[in-house]
C-alpha cells in the first residue's frame, strides 16, 4: 500500500509537471504566432489601418497626423505567415502607426484614417482594386472598438446624407502585422517623382476632396494644423501642442511624370537634338562645297 501511494504521488507530480509544461508551451506559442514583427518603443502605442496603397497611407500619417513617431508599411489578415508583395493571399495592405500617447490618441488617428479613405468603395481604394486594397479600421481591445465606432457615428452625424450600410470599411479585430519589404518603406521620401506620379495618376487627393469636401480635406492634410488651433487632446484627455512631420519630409512632389518617363523623354530629346545638329552641319557643309565649286 505504501509503495502504491508513493508511486501514485510520483505519477501525480509527473503529470502536473508535464501538463504545466504543455500549457506553458501553448501559451508561449500563441503569443509568438500572434505577435507583430514590429516592436514599438517603450511608452508608445500603435494603431493598424488599411487605406489602400500603403505608400500613400504612410505619407499621410507621417506628414500630417499629430504625435506620429513612425509609420511602417506591411500586410495583415491573410492566410500565410511572413507574406511578401508577391505572396500575400487574403492579406490587406496596411500601415502600423506608432504614436506617442502623450502627443495624440487612438481616436484622433482613427479620424485621420477615415479622412484618408474612400469609405464607399467596396472593391479597393482609388485606382487599386482587389482584396489587398480593401479599407478597414482595426481595434486591439474593447475600448478601441468602442472608440472607432464612436468616430464613425460622429462622421455620420457630420454627413447626414451618408448611411452606415453604405460604409464599406469594416471595424475589425486587429490581426498580426507583418512588415513589408524594405523598398516599400518611406517610398514617398526615397522615390518622390515616382510616388507623386502614382498618387496623382490614381486621383487619390482628388477623390478624397470629392468624398469629404475641400475644407475637410485641407484640415487633415496640412502641416499648420490650423483647423485645430495647433492643439490636440492626447490619450489622457490633456490638450497639448500638435507636433507633425517627425521625419521633416519635404513638400510632396506633384509628379506629372514618373522618373522612368522623364529619363526616356530626356534620352529621346537628346537624340533628336543630336540629329538636328548633324542635319544642320550636313547642310552647311553641302552649301559651302557648292559655293566653292
Amino acid at each position: 500500500k505504501v509503495r502504491r501511494k508513493i508511486r501514485a504521488e510520483m505519477m501525480g507530480r509527473y503529470y502536473n509537471h508535464a501538463c504545466g509544461g504543455i500549457v506553458f508551451f501553448l501559451v508561449f506559442y500563441a503569443i509568438v504566432i500572434t505577435a507583430d514583427d514590429y516592436t514599438v518603443a517603450d511608452g508608445n502605442k500603435s494603431i493598424l489601418v488599411a487605406l489602400g496603397c500603403f505608400w500613400c497611407a504612410e505619407q499621410a500619417f507621417e506628414q500630417y497626423a499629430p504625435g506620429v513617431v513612425e509609420v511602417v508599411s506591411g500586410y495583415a489578415g491573410g492566410v500565410n505567415e511572413n507574406p511578401t508583395y508577391r505572396n500575400h493571399p487574403e492579406h490587406y495592405e496596411v500601415v502600423l502607426i506608432e504614436y506617442d500617447p502623450n502627443k495624440t490618441s487612438y481616436e484622433i488617428l482613427v479620424n485621420y484614417a477615415y479622412r484618408n479613405m474612400d469609405p464607399f468603395d467596396a472593391h479597393g481604394q482609388f485606382c487599386d482594386k482587389g482584396k489587398s486594397y480593401y479599407p478597414a479600421i482595426f481595434y486591439q481591445n474593447e475600448k478601441e472598438r468602442m472608440t472607432a465606432e464612436k468616430v464613425l457615428a460622429e462622421i455620420l452625424e457630420m454627413y447626414p446624407d451618408w448611411s452606415e450600410d453604405k460604409i464599406k470599411a469594416p471595424i475589425l479585430e486587429r490581426p498580426t502585422f507583418w512588415t513589408a519589404e524594405e523598398y516599400h518603406q518611406n517610398y514617398y521620401i526615397k522615390n518622390p517623382l515616382n510616388y507623386g506620379y502614382y498618387k496623382n495618376a490614381c486621383r487619390r487627393s482628388q477623390r478624397l476632396k470629392e468624398v469629404w469636401g475641400e475644407d475637410e480635406y485641407k484640415c487633415y492634410h496640412e502641416e499648420e494644423y490650423s483647423c485645430f488651433n495647433m492643439t490636440v487632446l492626447n490619450a489622457n484627455g490633456t490638450k497639448v501642442k500638435a507636433e507633425l512631420n517627425a521625419k521633416n519630409a519635404p513638400e510632396e512632389t506633384a509628379g506629372l511624370l514618373s522618373r522612368t518617363q522623364i529619363i526616356v523623354i530626356s534620352i529621346c530629346g537628346a537624340v533628336v537634338l543630336i540629329g538636328l545638329i548633324f542635319l544642320v552641319k550636313s547642310k552647311t557643309y553641302t552649301h559651302n562645297k557648292e559655293c566653292i565649286a
